[in-house]
């Protein structure tokens, strides 16, 4: 079993609405932003094994197959983790967000950190 986290610069609406848009690569109403670049590679340079997990698909995965839109990585980041994921890494990708100024939302919980 798996959740998904989202992180994002700058978005109108709700963040549950948000999050719903960006499941169906819906960014209308999203900010694109560099500080979303740069978390999402220091977030595989720090852990290189999300790559399976991230999303949207942009050149930085790599051989992994694309899907989906090229042209999303500035908008925000989707992560699906493992319901067994640590706390203490859980909560080292919410503060590398925090170092980017980015908003973390947990669409199960309803939960957004800013």
């Amino acid at each position: 079993m798996s959740y998904e986290l989202y992180f994002w610069k700058s978005a109108a609406g709700e963040p549950d609405d948000i999050c719903d848009r960006l499941a169906d690569e819906d960014v209308e109403g999203v900010a694109p932003s560099s500080d979303v670049e740069r978390f999402r590679s220091a977030l595989l340079g720090r852990w290189p094994d999300l790559a399976d997990r991230i999303a949207p698909w942009a050149p930085d995965l790599d051989w992994r197959q694309p899907w989906g839109r090229e042209d999303l990585a500035a908008y925000f980041v989707s992560l699906s983790l493992s319901l067994r994921t640590e706390a203490s890494a859980l909560e080292d990708v919410v503060t590398l967000a925090r170092q980017h100024s980015l908003v973390t939302h947990d669409p199960q919980t309803g939960e957004t950190i800013r």
